[in-house]
């Protein structure tokens, strides 16, 4: 008879323990449903990885726009170099998109751009179907720059939007400076081509002479990004595509569920036990340090 009371308890310590063990299986088994293959944060990890995509392409043509200034009306100052009276800066939108449906969106950006008359200055495609990205380089006319970014913001999914504003007037400015007095450098040495002199000092005269005629062609190229008839924004839009999510077998979901279940199953009994052991010696301690104090009375 002593024997019942005992296995009675280990009966129901172990159908305890197997009940344990069964909800933690059905709770893992119902959460791999939810779960997604990783597929997807690669995808997403990679995209992180995409800024230095455009700065290779710093010897593209700059976009510049001009914005008036129209308190100058009141107390009319000087014109500066070159008779621009507007601001001038630099304007540059970054969105990173990501899509399900890559080919669909991508016909949408491109539309977008033609709708609002931008120019694709610059592209870069990569991958393979399932694990694509586009990467493009827009210029779009300053006055439709705020309703191209609205309308970009519905392509794909956007989780990079940045919009950075970098006056440069001073620049600007500089290079008009720089332009008249390389212009007045040339009028200069052009006279004095016209007087005599040796064959080696008319060389030199005319060395010098190309010398500052090719710095005035790079420093027209520089002025020409500030040209009113051609202003633009930038637009740096990447997109890329989702990787189909894999279906999971029911036997490879079983499987998966079973050994997550064994393993953490496990450290939580042993997690168990070891507070149990700790719980256990604390009360033996204590019990010894009541024992010898009520001796030592």
């Amino acid at each position: 008879m002593p024997i019942k009371p005992f296995s009675l308890s280990f009966r129901s310590a172990f159908y305890i323990l197997a009940g344990l063990f069964l909800l933690l299986f059905l709770a893992r088994f119902a959460y791999s449903f939810r779960q997604k293959t990783g597929d997807r944060d690669e995808i997403f990890n990679l995209a992180n990885q995409s800024d230095g995509i455009f700065s290779s392409q710093s010897v593209l043509r700059k976009n510049y726009a001009s914005e008036k200034s129209f308190k100058a009306e009141a107390a009319p100052a000087a014109p500066p170099v070159g008779g621009e009276s507007s601001q001038k800066y630099e304007k540059t939108a970054t969105l990173n998109a990501r899509t399900d449906a890559f080919e669909q969106d991508e016909t949408n950006l491109r539309q977008t751009s033609k709708n609002f008359n931008a120019i694709i200055q610059y592209e870069q495609r990569s991958g393979n179907p399932g694990h694509r990205s586009l990467h493009l380089m827009i210029g779009v006319r300053p006055e439709l720059f705020d309703s191209f970014y609205v309308a970009t913001q519905r392509i794909g999914d956007v989780y990079v939007n940045e919009v950075t504003k970098v006056d440069k007037t001073t620049e600007f400015r500089e290079l008009n400076a720089k332009k008249a007095s390389l212009e007045k450098a040339l009028s200069n040495l052009t006279d004095l081509k016209n007087r005599a002199g040796s064959i080696s000092d008319l060389v030199g005269l005319h060395d010098k002479i190309l010398d500052i005629e090719r710095q005035m062609q790079e420093l027209g190229v520089e002025l020409g990004n500030f040209s009113s008839e051609n202003e633009f924004c930038t637009f740096r839009f990447s997109l890329y595509e989702n990787a189909a999510t894999r279906t999971i077998s029911l036997a490879r979901r079983l499987f998966n569920t079973f050994t997550w279940t064994i393993q953490y199953y496990f450290l939580g009994l042993l997690g168990l036990t070891m507070m149990l052991v700790a719980a256990w010696l604390l009360m033996v301690v204590v019990a010894k340090a009541v024992e010898f104090a009520g001796k030592k009375n």
